[in-house]
Formats: structure tokens, sequence, C-alpha cells
């Protein structure tokens, strides 16, 4: 059974345990047992007389009602104190007066037997009851206008500070819609920029983070100039534009009014990093057609220019910048030469699937066989062959030994002269044809002799310098991952270009 407190403005109710704590029910004087004391109750709990005399006179629902132990000096009724603490007067005017009004069709024989006598008994209790209501009504009246009263006299007290208060959040209001438009203002202009100046050698070069230019490009500013110088074009920003030293394959509004030293950084940026077209279209605010096509004839221009460069020095240039040791060692060795692969996207067809499959790698791939001097210059970068041929037979087929022919007929080369290579290159007759001698480790076994190991540590610790220069062309990300199949069309421009490119970097020259 659901136990409440009758006391006024009481909320413990066992439906919610958690008000009550270790609040305890007492119950309710019985009327027809002790009447004096059940109105004297009444009195105490604050409530209206009418209210709980009509429920105490219901058998059914007077032994329902409760007072909680909150409201006895002792937690309960005690022989000290048997009665609950008075309620004060603003606790009983919260609540209204209810008039309980009788059921329709509530037959008579249903009431309780003593009901008649009980109201006897009430009838000069009531009116007691009835004048102390008035008196404490006209106590509640005269403290509601007294109450009044002081509020009135608080308001009109406080009105100067409402109404400072209020100006003040106008002028609020006020100052956040103007920092609102001028947000607005700003990002118009941010967007303006944008469009009038794109990312520029410039603006990349000023920017915070520190090395960023050479992040993007793998060039610092002043080797781009250098490079800018090279290829014909405006050293720097005040340098007039006079010569287009390229023709794009379709031309439009973006690529005739973009400056070449930005399409030039542009290519830079996506050969370095290989940024996605859509990030490149952003950074330079142009559309992506025109992002691929000025990629494309950049490559084709680059090819050219680099192509028609003779990167092979003669034979003294080479013996005058070899490091030291080298030259103690191996004083007539002018090349040293390594096969690399890159990977590529696995091709549709099955022929091709097993002509690029690699002999040392785990997926499709392409090789070409590099030529560096003993300072770690690429002199030369052949075309990317399929992934399954081997060293001596890309040796073979590429056009290296018709450059050494050039070379030593020019005077570049003398016979006698040494090329060094892995072990894996068993092209010593193709070489000694050629009037050349070869340094290359001999096999590995149990039994090698005291001179085979120092040849091998010898020729070890020189290769190094081919392996530093394929991993200084494998930073530039377009050709360190995996090739896409749409990219094969040009793959031994770009293979060329950034080969040559990374000759133009300090750390090869440093080397």
């Amino acid at each position: 059974m659901v136990k409440r407190c009758t006391y006024v403005a009481c909320n413990a109710d066992s439906r919610y345990p958690e008000r009550l704590g270790n609040i305890q029910f007492h119950p309710f004087p019985k009327p027809a047992r002790n009447l004096e004391k059940c109105m004297k109750w009444i009195s105490l709990c604050g409530r209206p007389q009418q209210q709980l005399s009509d429920k105490l006179r219901n058998h059914s629902t007077a032994k329902h009602i409760y007072v909680c132990s909150k409201h006895f000096v002792d937690g309960r009724p005690t022989p000290a104190h048997p009665d609950p603490l008075p309620a004060l007067i603003d606790d009983c005017s919260k609540l209204r007066t209810v008039s309980v009004l009788p059921r329709e069709g509530l037959r008579d024989d249903r009431k309780p037997d003593n009901a008649e006598n009980i109201r006897c008994d009430l009838q000069g209790v009531s009116i007691v009851i009835k004048e102390e209501m008035v008196a404490e009504s006209i106590m509640e009246d005269t403290t509601t206008e007294e109450s009044t009263m002081v509020i009135k006299m608080e308001c009109t007290d406080d009105q100067p500070e409402i109404e400072e208060t209020r100006v003040e959040l106008q002028r609020l209001k006020t100052l956040l819609a103007q920092k609102e438009k001028e947000n607005d203002l700003l990002r118009e202009k941010i967007r303006t920029h944008q469009a009038l100046y794109p990312l520029t050698p410039e603006t990349v070069n000023d920017s915070s983070v520190p090395n960023y230019f050479k992040y993007c490009t793998g060039f610092t500013y002043d080797e781009f100039n250098e490079l800018c110088r090279f290829f014909t074009l405006p050293e720097n920003e005040t340098v007039p534009q006079t010569h287009i030293p390229l023709t794009c394959d379709k031309l439009n509004s973006h690529i005739r009014h973009m400056p070449l030293r930005q399409q030039f950084l542009l290519v830079l940026m996506k050969l370095r990093q290989n940024f996605d077209l859509e990030e490149l279209a952003f950074k330079f605010q142009i559309d992506m057609q025109s992002v691929r096509t000025l990629f494309g004839s950049w490559i084709g221009f680059m090819y050219d220019r680099l192509g028609n460069l003779s990167v092979w020095p003669h034979r003294d240039i080479i013996a005058e910048n070899m490091p030291n040791d080298y030259k103690a060692e191996f004083p007539t060795t002018f090349a040293i030469l390594n096969c690399t692969e890159i990977k590529i996207e696995k091709p549709s067809s099955l022929l091709v699937q097993s002509q690029t499959c690699s002999n040392r790698k785990p997926t499709n791939t392409l090789k070409s066989l590099i030529a560096c001097d003993p300072h770690g210059s690429i002199m030369f970068a052949s075309t990317l062959y399929t992934g399954s041929i081997s060293d001596q037979e890309l040796f073979r087929r590429c056009e290296i030994k018709d450059l050494l022919k050039g070379l030593l007929q020019c005077g570049h080369l003398k016979r006698g002269d040494g090329l060094m290579v892995d072990k894996g290159f068993l092209v010593e007759k193709d070489v000694k044809e050629l009037g050349l001698q070869l340094n290359i480790p001999p096999l590995a076994n149990l039994h090698m002799s005291v001179p085979d190991v120092q040849i091998a540590k010898k020729i070890a610790k020189h290769k190094v310098h081919v392996e530093r220069a394929i991993a200084n062309v494998k930073k530039f990300k377009i050709v360190s991952g995996r090739i896409p199949n749409y990219m094969l069309e040009n793959i031994n421009q770009i293979w060329f270009v950034v080969c040559m490119l990374s000759n133009f970097q300090r750390h090869s020259i440093q080397a």
C-alpha cells in the first residue's frame, strides 16, 4: 500500500525511495478512539479540517493516513513528545482547500453506523477550527499585502539597474551583428584572394612551415630558381616572362593566364609528392583537365631538354672528383652499375602479368639499369623493361653498350678502364668485347680465398654510391609507389626526368 505523509508541504512518499532515506511513517490517530488527539494532529499538520476529517470518517481510508518521522522531535511519537511539530503559516498557505463533494448514487446503508455520531461530535470542534482558520486567513492576507509592498519597493529600487542591463544587452547585440558582418567581408576577401592569387613559388617559400618548399618540390627555393634558369624560365618573380619554351596540347584560359614559374611548381609538386589532380586543381585554382594537360606537356618538354644534355663527363673530370678511398682502390673504374625496379598495378592481360612478374619482389614491376659516377651522380638511366628480365639481358638490350662505344671513340673513356657491377651482372664477356674491364665480386662460397674476400668487401663498400643514387630517385613519390596503369603511357619519360632531376639536388653533389 502506498504511504504518503499528510503533513503540509511534505513530499515523503513510499513510491519514491530516493526521497525517503531513513524516514518512517506513523499512522494518524483514529477519531473513533481518540477524537481530541485526532483534531489536534489535524491542526498541527496544517491541513484544512474538512480535507482530513472526511477521510478520517471513512474507515477504508482512515487507516492509510500517515505522518512521517521528519515532523516529530524524536522521529516518532514518544511520551515526552507525542504530537508532531506545528506547521508554519507559510506552509499552510501553499495548499488550497478542496471541498469533497459526495458521490451521486451513494447509498446511506453503505456509510458506517457511527458516522452520525462522529458528525455530531465534530460540529463543536469544527466551529473552533473555523475560527482559527479565519484568524490564520487574516494573518495570511496581512503577510501577503506586506510582501507585495516589499516586492514593489524592490522593483522600484532595481529599475535603474534593469534599464542599464537592457541598454547593455542592446549594445552587445549591435556589436555582435557588426562582428558577423566583418567576418563575412573577410571570408569574401579570402575567397577573392585565393581566386586572384593562387599558390605561387613565393607563397610556398614564405610559408611558416620550416622547409616546406623543399618538402613540396624536393628542392630549395634557390635550387628552384636555378632550375628555372636551366629551363629558360624567369629566374624570379620580378623577371618578365618574354619567352615561352613549351607548347601545351590544349590551351584554355587557365593555362594561358598561368605564369610559367607557377606551372613548373605544379609539375614538381606532382613529381615529388604525387599529389592528386583534385588537390593540385584546388591549390592552383584551375580545373582538373588543365592540371592533366600541364603535367603531360611539361613532362614532354623536360624529357627533351634533359635528354639533350651530355651527362657522362670526361674520365679526367670523374677522376678529379673521386672520393679518396675510391680513388686509392679503383682509380680507373669510372662507373658503377646496378638495376632497380618500380612497382606497377597488376595488368589485366595474363601475358603482361607473366612478363612483369618480378624475380625478386612479390609483385609486378618494371626494371631499369642505372649507372652513376663514384661521386653518386647519375650518368645513365635506361628505359624501363618488364620485371622478369635478367640483369645481363637488360645490359645487352639497353643502349648502354652503344653509349660506351661512343665514349671510347670520343675519348671520354679509354681501353682498360673499368666498370663496377654487382655479382648478378654476368656480362664480363660483353664488357671485354668493348675493351673495358669489369670489377665484379666473386661468387660467395665456403672456401673463398683471402684476396677474393678482400675484393668482395671493397666492391660492397663502394657499390653503395649507386644504391644511394637510386634511393634519391625514389624519393620522388610518383615512382616510389605503385604506378597506376593509366600512367604507363609516359612512364619512361617520367622515370628519366626524375633520374636527371636528382642530379640537381645538393645531396647528389655532396655525397
